[in-house]
């Protein structure tokens, strides 16, 4: 009988490291393709990188009644930030609620109303944030986003202010009650006037003459001017000189005593 072969014990291991290796190397090709997938998508989208849309979904399927819920307290929020003097984190909360809003879709009219306030609330908040970060234009485009209410009118003319649209803000504060405001507008419009007039007659107004200098155009001008003003009393005394020789009538009696005089 022949000998039996030796077993190879380590045939089965090398068989399952290979199904591993295919394995990982599945993987890897399809974590690849999900990653080109997920880049064409953001090229395709102006480059954004954020497609995880769990959040947006679970807001849009959650009942109204706990997204309201939840816009009032990003608005509380908001507005604790605000008076804490956190600016940046009271913009966030602000544009959470306006976000749950934008993903709620009540039935009830009650419940409308409610979100239709909260919303309110949220562009007023954020204007007065914008506002106090001195950014008018953002302030300006929250307000205007709230219509016929006496303080998104106030806030808007506030902006229009900051950015010297005072016919525009003259136009907001026509049907509302806000003599400092008003006042305010009236002194930065005097005040525009008063810069813009200064500023007219240093463009307009034509500069004087200077005067020339005695030196060669050679000599650069960083020192010319220098050296013009160091010799120009050099000038005037040869001058003087010259005028009081030509005066001497070569009498040496006559022009010493003259000389004397002078």
């Amino acid at each position: 009988m022949a000998a039996a072969e030796e077993y190879d014990w380590t045939r089965p291991y090398r068989t399952w490291e290979a199904t591993l290796k295919k394995q990982d190397e599945q993987e890897d090709a399809a974590a690849a393709t999900k990653r080109r997938e997920a880049a064409a998508a953001a090229a395709a989208c102006g480059g954004c990188r954020n497609l995880d849309r769990t959040e947006e979904r679970a807001l849009f399927a959650q009942p109204a009644g706990e997204t309201l819920q939840g816009a009032r307290l990003a608005v509380e929020r908001g507005e604790r930030m605000y008076s804490e003097g956190r600016l940046e984190r009271s913009i966030q909360w602000y544009e959470k609620a306006l976000v749950a809003y934008d993903y709620a879709f009540p039935e009830d009219d009650k419940i409308q109303a409610l979100l239709d306030a909260t919303r309110r609330d949220a562009l007023l908040g954020s204007a007065r944030v914008y506002l106090e970060a001195k950014l008018p234009r953002a302030a300006l485009r929250s307000c205007r986003e709230v219509p016929e209410n006496d303080e998104a009118r106030l806030l808007e003319a506030r902006a229009c202010r900051e950015l010297d649209l005072f016919e525009e803000a003259r136009t907001a504060l026509s049907d509302i009650d806000a003599p400092r405001e008003r006042a305010l507008l009236e002194a930065r419009e005097r005040c525009y006037r008063t810069n813009s007039k200064a500023v007219a007659k240093r463009i307009i107004l034509r500069k004087p003459n200077l005067q020339e200098g005695i030196l060669p155009s050679s000599i650069p001008a960083c020192q010319r001017d220098e050296l013009d003003d160091a010799a120009r009393p050099l000038t005037k005394a040869a001058e003087a000189f010259s005028s009081l020789v030509e005066t001497l009538d070569g009498d040496d009696i006559k022009d010493r005593a003259r000389l004397m005089c002078t």
